[in-house]
């Protein structure tokens, strides 16, 4: 069964997190206790940047029996403008994507791709301009895996990602938003800025090393809503 993604429209909350470093959602994470990091899962091209909403494609072992129904270029074209395709390969050591399936779905919109699988074509993936994240390089062919589930839970990277998280990545790497804790997240990221702010002033101004780690020790805290 299919996971149905939030409804389309404005997405308010989508855009409060277009200019917040996966380093500060980490932060975050560490104090809410979530946990959704992708491991190795880095972006092609240095200074890539991508936000938005997951819509999931799972691979599997080759079954040759029941094999889902539609092309990746069907899977691509059914993914909306400015949301992430995110595509759990299943562990293998192939390449799923070249740079004709990356055009297709610069054409199509998508926000970007992320990948736990290897890439081929990376210069030409580059030249598109849309962040794409993967595991490196590869041009095995991907003959060990196939695409099987649309819209579902995969694991990429280590990381669960269900249709409708927030996805980021950045030069560090990419993590998961759990969609429900959206705003928790943010509720801590304006705290942590502020804390991340005390620590910047305190090493530039000569502060002590207590000083410093007074700020520090304010980023384990977590904070309370009020009311």
């Amino acid at each position: 069964m299919t996971e149905q993604p939030p409804p389309q429209g404005p997405d308010k909350i989508l855009a409060r997190f277009k200019d917040i470093a996966t380093g500060l959602i980490t932060d975050a994470f560490l104090r809410l206790n979530i946990s959704g990091w992708m491991d190795e899962v880095l972006p092609l091209a240095s200074g890539s940047h991508i936000v938005g909403r997951a819509r999931t494609i799972a691979f599997g072992p080759v079954r040759r029996s029941g094999k889902l129904g539609e092309s990746m270029y069907a899977l691509i074209s059914s993914i909306k403008p400015g949301e992430v395709m995110v595509i759990g390969s299943g562990g293998t050591h192939d390449n799923l994507l070249g740079e004709n399936m990356g055009t297709f779905a610069h054409r199509c919109g998508l926000a970007g791709i992320v990948t736990d699988s290897r890439t081929r074509d990376r210069s030409g993936l580059r030249a598109l301009g849309m962040p794409v994240f993967s595991r490196g390089a590869g041009v095995r062919p991907p003959t060990e895996v196939e695409p099987c589930a649309r819209d579902v839970l995969v694991y990429c990277g280590g990381a669960q990602v269900r249709p409708g998280d927030i996805i980021i990545g950045d030069d560090d790497g990419v993590v998961v938003i759990p969609s429900e804790r959206a705003e928790e997240v943010l509720f801590q990221i304006g705290d942590l800025i502020e804390a991340e702010t005390g620590i910047g002033k305190a090493i530039k101004s000569g502060g002590t090393v207590q000083d410093i780690e007074r700020q520090v020790a304010r980023k384990k805290v977590v904070k309370a809503p009020v009311g």
